[in-house]
């Protein structure tokens, strides 16, 4: 669904602006850093709301493929913050090491078993219990 999402965004904004390409290089920059840490969040965000660990890689690769979009169609000289200055490949060579990172850490670092503490998420909720064994 989100991937048709994207491809009517794109075919629909193809007539309204400009694609613009940035003219950036590999350089761990702070731009590089924010889509490398924001990739990696986005899949440990999908992936402890029950999304399936490819489900959690699709979902935030496309959050990064659709900031480029946004970046290469709205310049920042016009739109400030919400512009950008182009699509960049780079930032998703970030986005995907990030990712790739995220799977890495997700499938090395485990529960600590038989934790006396627990954690629960709901959608409204926050929860954390402590067992005591007797």
């Amino acid at each position: 669904m989100l991937t048709r999402l994207l491809i009517v965004i794109i075919m629909c904004s193809i007539g309204y602006s400009e694609w613009r390409w940035a003219d950036d290089t590999s350089e761990f920059t702070m731009d590089k850093e924010a889509h490398f840490v924001g990739s990696a969040g986005a899949y440990f965000f999908f992936r402890h709301k029950n999304y399936s660990e490819k489900e959690s890689i699709l979902y935030s690769f496309y959050l990064g493929l659709g900031k480029e979009c946004i970046d290469a169609l709205f310049p920042y000289e016009r739109y400030g913050r919400w512009g950008g200055d182009g699509f960049s490949k780079y930032d998703l060579y970030y986005d995907v090491a990030g990712i790739g990172v995220a799977v890495l850490i997700d499938k090395i670092w485990q529960p600590k078993e038989n934790s006396k503490w627990e954690r629960g998420f709901n959608n409204n909720t926050f929860s954390l219990y402590f067992r005591m064994d007797w």
